[in-house]
């Protein structure tokens, strides 16, 4: 008699022996402390059980289907029927496919606690082995230790100090070195000139750069996905399609710079181009313009060094990155020390320097790219011979839209935030802005560090919140998602102890900076007494404190797909400070006390925002 078996019919087993019995095979039942599932053909059969076991067995033969038949004299056989398909094998929450086409065939996984081994051997002896190893409940533990997190944070600190230690460089040597000409306007030091014209060409340069980096964040998405997959095919098409991409937004920024620059850089100054109630604005732009349009022209490649930093992010080289870090900041210093300080070229040579250094940088990066390219490429069953660097199609552009989105307007949130600063910083005058642009880049490359954090949260915490499952799943059904809360609060209680111990560093260093470190950016003695102003350097270790705790809770968002609460929250805060600053700031000190109260609020609502999710989780 055959009976179709539904979820909890089979007997409580562990174990199932399977052994030829007249076209069929015999199944022994044997107890198990929880539940297995046996998915065949789409079907799934569980049982449950108290006494505790640690070896898991279940039937998969080669090549067939299964069916399940249950005798009235409760015998359970199996039929196996010629098939060549994919059978499924889930246990414990964990699921691996397997055409099982060779004789023998291993694969191996990792669950949310037990690393699973199945083995499968000929049909005439089929007995499908799974083994719960107890070690490697402690290998998942190792992986969340404080010697990977700390690697992997340091590594990635070096790879994004590129762009801030190269506008710091430049801010350092343009403001210590006169061009050779002498200044044009009575009671200006040149250098202070030059450095004044370096702040809206090098915001223009770095904003528009930085309104890209979405795409380098999703391109990572992708290959991480394709990677997980080992679907080379995959991995080419992401690479190919995103390096287009780049190019082609990388040109519209060189044309936009090209075309007008003067005008954005006008627009960048503001009000800030007044100096003892002369009007030095046709002075100053045209230096800026220049510094904008010698990097501008770099734009496509440094974009597309961007996305090839991605990739071997994504495929985990963390080397090419850090050598191609390590090879601009030697030719930025460099650059400088020759063209600025030695030949005194100014504003333009400090362009040229941090052009050439992005250009080394990239040609590292998309050299190796194109070499992970080949290798896909050459691997077996892969028919794409798709150029290097290629235009995706309309579907292609339009995933990659919907994924970057959110992420493209927390950056614009950002981008308006700091910029607006710099508008209203430019209303107080040339001293205040040319401060402005000091403190700022400080506050960037502080940020480097939290911001180290923020991706940590993302590599890390969803191997250790959601279920393994090999299917796609969208932003919604990724929120969804079991967690497993244990290990996710053991992850981010290491990532703040460590995101606290990087804030205290930060602080103390930030106030050295400003307090002692000013007469390594600048000789003006106008422009160090504001950089030492106490109340300045307060707000400045304010700021830098907080912000590692920010980026940490913002990954952590990030990485349970929240982002419609992130978008929300950024909207708040972006029209909070823009507020701040046009109705409530009155002087310098002002614009600072409104960057503190930017990274306050985004403390507060992200703050609730985590501890509300692991309240919730603690309940479950």
């Amino acid at each position: 008699m055959r009976r179709t078996s539904r979820q909890g019919a089979i007997a409580p087993l562990l174990a199932i022996g399977l052994t030829p019995l007249s076209g069929a095979f015999t199944i022994i039942p044997q107890p198990i402390s929880n539940i297995q599932v046996i998915r065949t053909h789409h079907q799934s059969y569980s049982a449950k059980s108290n006494l505790p076991q640690h070896k898991e067995i279940a039937p998969f033969p080669r090549n067939h289907e299964m069916v399940l038949n249950m005798a009235e004299s409760g015998v359970l056989t199996v039929d196996t029927i010629p098939l060549n398909r994919t059978q499924e094998v889930s246990v414990d929450e964990f699921t691996t496919n397997s055409t099982c086409e060779v004789p023998s065939h291993e694969v191996t996984a990792i669950s949310d606690a037990a690393a699973v081994s199945i083995s499968v051997s000929e049909p005439s002896d089929q007995v499908v082995v799974a083994d719960v190893d107890e070690e490697s409940v402690e290998n998942s533990r190792k992986k969340f230790s404080y010697k990977e997190l700390v690697l992997f944070i340091s590594t990635t600190v070096i790879i994004w100090l590129s762009e801030p230690l190269l506008s710091l460089v430049d801010t350092t040597i343009v403001g210590k070195f006169s061009p050779a000409a002498t200044s044009i306007i009575a009671g200006v030091a040149p250098e202070t000139l030059q450095l004044a014209a370096l702040g809206p060409a090098a915001m223009l340069c770095d904003n528009a750069a930085y309104l890209t980096y979405f795409l380098a964040i999703a391109t990572t998405n992708q290959l991480a996905v394709a990677s997980a997959k080992n679907d080379d095919a995959l991995q080419v098409k992401t690479t190919s399609d995103a390096l287009g991409v780049a190019c082609i937004m990388g040109v519209m920024i060189t044309l936009t710079i090209f075309l007008r620059g003067d005008a954005l850089c006008k627009y960048f100054l503001g009000g800030g181009a007044i100096f003892n109630g002369v009007d030095i604005t046709s002075t100053i732009i045209p230096l800026s313009w220049l510094y904008a349009k010698i990097r501008g022209f770099m734009a496509p490649l440094t974009i597309m060094g961007w996305i090839a930093q991605a990739v071997c992010l994504a495929t985990r080289d963390t080397r090419t990155p850090a050598i191609a870090v390590l090879a601009a900041s030697i030719i930025n210093v460099f650059g400088d020390l020759l063209l600025v300080a030695k030949f005194r070229m100014g504003i333009g040579g400090a362009a040229i320097a941090t052009a050439a250094a992005s250009f080394v940088s990239s040609i590292i990066l998309m050299a190796e790219c194109k070499k992970k390219v080949e290798r896909w490429k050459a691997s077996e069953g892969v028919e794409d011979n798709r150029p290097f660097i290629s235009i995706p199609d309309a579907a292609s552009f339009i995933s990659l839209a919907k994924l970057a989105g959110p992420i493209f307007f927390v950056i614009l949130g950002k981008m308006v935030c700091y910029s607006a600063m710099t508008l209203k910083a430019s209303s107080f005058g040339m001293m205040s802005m040319t401060t402005q642009n000091i403190m700022l880049r400080v506050f960037f490359f502080f940020c480097i560090f939290g911001d180290s954090f923020s991706m940590a949260a993302q590599s890390f915490l969803p191997s250790a919140m959601f279920e393994k499952d090999n299917e796609e799943s969208d932003e919604k059904e990724i929120s969804k998602k079991k967690m497993n809360n244990k290990a996710s609060r053991f992850l981010l209680k290491r990532i703040f102890l460590l995101a606290s111990s990087m804030a205290v560093i930060n602080t103390n260093t930030s106030r050295f900076v400003m307090k002692r470190g000013g007469s390594f950016f600048t000789n003006d003695g106008a422009i160090l007494s504001l950089l030492r102003n106490r109340n300045r350097v307060a707000l400045m270790m304010g700021s830098c404190f907080l912000h590692p705790f920010i980026m940490a809770m913002e990954g952590s968002i990030l990485a349970t797909r929240d982002l419609g609460f992130l978008v929300s929250a950024y909207g708040f805060t972006m029209a909070t400070m823009l507020s701040i600053l046009k109705f409530s700031t009155s002087t310098f000190t002002g614009v600072w006390q409104a960057l503190f109260a930017f990274q306050a609020i985004r403390f507060t609502i992200f703050g609730g925002r985590v501890l509300s999710k692991t309240r919730a989780s603690k309940a479950e």
